[in-house]
């Protein structure tokens, strides 16, 4: 009887695994949505500038200048996705700048298992037609983390802050 039994609980185990794992739900599908939605808050800062559009590049460029940060290339993505064949690109430049030391700080910190901080401030067009800013919010970020790793990328959030303070809504 019992290797009778093994058989058919070999073949309803094939019929399982050949109908491949389950489809998540509409609900499932929507929930996890508003997650990814509500960790993508978290990790990036999204606002407003007060200035116009070359006004806004050149302010944090040289806001950042004067704070000595490094600054690094400005990267016209406009123009890229042009030459890649998009006709509607609306006007975005990925600004490349970091604090002083704060990579140093972080690695520190993290007792050098830390990756390098991402630091860029990208500027674009928003489909409202209002002009915005983006980047990461280490201020948020640094709340996730333990101990000292915390108390680095917190400097550096309150460093990245005043930068930003006369230059976003």
């Amino acid at each position: 009887m019992k290797l009778l039994l093994i058989p058919v609980l070999l073949a309803a185990s094939l019929s399982v695994h050949a109908q491949g794992p389950a489809q998540p739900t509409p609900q499932q599908m929507q929930q996890a949505m508003l997650q990814q939605a509500q960790m993508m808050s978290v990790m990036f800062d999204l606002r407003k500038s007060r200035l116009g559009f070359d006004e806004t590049v050149n302010a944090i460029k040289t806001g950042a200048e004067k704070r000595g940060w490094k600054v690094g290339p400005v990267q016209d993505m406009q123009a890229q996705m042009r030459e890649a064949g998009a006709k509607d690109a609306k006007r975005m430049k990925v600004i490349s700048l970091c604090p002083a030391g704060a990579n140093e700080k972080v690695a520190k910190a993290g007792g050098g298992k830390t990756p390098p901080l991402p630091c860029r401030a990208t500027v674009f067009d928003g489909k409202d037609g209002k002009l915005y800013v983006m980047r990461m919010n280490l201020t948020n970020l640094s709340k996730t983390l333990p101990g000292d790793l915390a108390k680095a990328m917190a400097e550096v959030g309150t460093e990245e802050e005043a930068l930003y303070k006369d230059i976003l809504e």
